[in-house]
């Protein structure tokens, strides 16, 4: 009974949890420090730069991909002119598909006449299973909505479905993580491309959705047919999202978690995200209340294995073990592998995704903290032995 009353006394020790409230205000001073200060810019711009969900996409991706069937990707790189692209669309509709997403801007009308009427003709004629993308140009920071959008030139004499086709994060050269559904042009709710394409294949609506997601970009190839193809690969097109876009150019290629990747690739995956492959973030505030218990059962762990380690027989070594950094270092790694291979699991078989990134720096800070509190205790209990001290788990 006295051994459960002192094993509650020391799990719930009030120097456990000081420690890891000196942990966050570490946080908190490194954070202000880091984003503030000039020199120190390039670290933040790393630290905004990763996500832990690019190191699990990039270790799913290890393994043998499933090939989509639900979206398929027809290769535009080499064909330019309009009128070859009018007739591509024609041989695709007679594959039968579910839905032709065009990942193309046609602006403007060019000198060939007779190219610009022969798409024309085509849109208007089967543009009802169609989506074509525009895109959203002049943001407009006070009101938070674009002002102004790029359109193909056949908007004003056809109806077709649009979406906008930018991407996030595109402009600051960072890893394009999430997607959008909608967004505002002036006083307009415009869907995103994926999610227009979404819409007309399923036949849903997807306003009740979030406007971000984090684009899962799972272990899954997206196969890509050549022009030249398209009638052999008609069975598997059939009934299928059939993408249209260039797959070799490099002004369409963007940073992805994956590496530099087409931009109708990206397209791919948002719509397969949206078909119900996401991945949802827990929310920030469970995140924090995650990492204190985490912190704390961390801080609890090693002072418990410093301790047995320090009860041994032999002095040298007990000493040793006690007073040097080998137990502390070790528990990190050890704890830090462990939850790294849960959050894994996790983000695999559910679809959830833990910020270990906040969890894992503060280990690290919980171990400085711990130092900088078992030093001052120490230091004071020399000048001022008081209760509290005394009843420290370091005097």
């Amino acid at each position: 009974m006295a051994s459960k009353r002192t094993s509650g006394r020391f799990f719930f020790h009030r120097d456990h949890l000081l420690i890891v409230i000196g942990a966050f205000i570490l946080l908190g001073v490194l954070s202000v420090v880091t984003y503030n200060i000039s020199f120190l810019n390039p670290v933040a711009k790393a630290l905004k730069a990763f996500s832990v969900t690019d190191l699990f996409f990039d270790i799913q991706h290890y393994g043998r991909s499933e090939e989509s069937g639900t979206v398929a990707i027809v290769d535009i790189s080499d064909v330019e002119d309009r009128g070859d692209i009018a007739v591509l669309l024609e041989r695709v509709v007679l594959c039968d598909p579910a839905c032709i997403g065009v990942d193309a801007i046609f602006e403007g009308v060019r000198s060939d006449t007779e190219g610009n009427a022969r798409l024309l003709d085509v849109v208007r004629t089967y543009g009802d299973n169609m989506v074509f993308t525009c895109k959203l140009t002049d943001y407009d920071s006070q009101q938070a909505c674009f002002t102004s959008a790029v359109h193909s030139f056949f908007v004003d004499s056809v109806s077709v479905k649009e979406g906008y086709a930018n991407l996030k994060n595109n402009l600051d050269n960072l890893p394009v993580r999430k997607l959008s559904v909608r967004n505002r042009l002036g006083p307009e709710v415009v869907k995103s491309f994926p999610a227009a394409v979404v819409e007309q294949y399923s036949g849903r609506s997807l306003d009740n959705h979030g406007e971000d997601w984090l684009i899962n970009y799972r272990n899954v190839s997206f196969r890509v047919i050549s022009p030249d193809d398209i009638e052999d690969a008609a069975d598997f097109l059939e009934g299928k999202i059939v993408l249209l876009g260039g797959f070799r150019e490099e002004r369409d290629a963007h940073v992805s978690p994956l590496g530099k990747m087409p931009g109708v690739e990206i397209q791919a995956y948002s719509i397969d995200t949206l078909m119900g492959k996401s991945v949802r973030y827990l929310p920030s505030w469970i995140n924090w209340i995650l990492a204190f218990v985490l912190c704390f059962l961390f801080q609890v762990t090693v002072e418990a294995l410093v301790k047995a380690t320090g009860q041994g027989k032999r002095v040298v070594p007990a000493t040793f073990l006690r007073e040097s950094r080998i137990v502390p270092g070790n528990t990190l790694f050890l704890c830090s592998a462990l939850l790294t291979y849960l959050t894994f699991v996790i983000f695999t078989k559910w679809g959830y995704c833990i910020d270990i990134a906040i969890v894992l720096t503060l280990f690290a800070l919980t171990l400085e903290s711990r130092k900088l509190y078992r030093s001052s205790i120490i230091a004071l209990s020399k000048r001022y032995p008081c209760r509290f001290i005394q009843h420290s788990l370091f005097t």
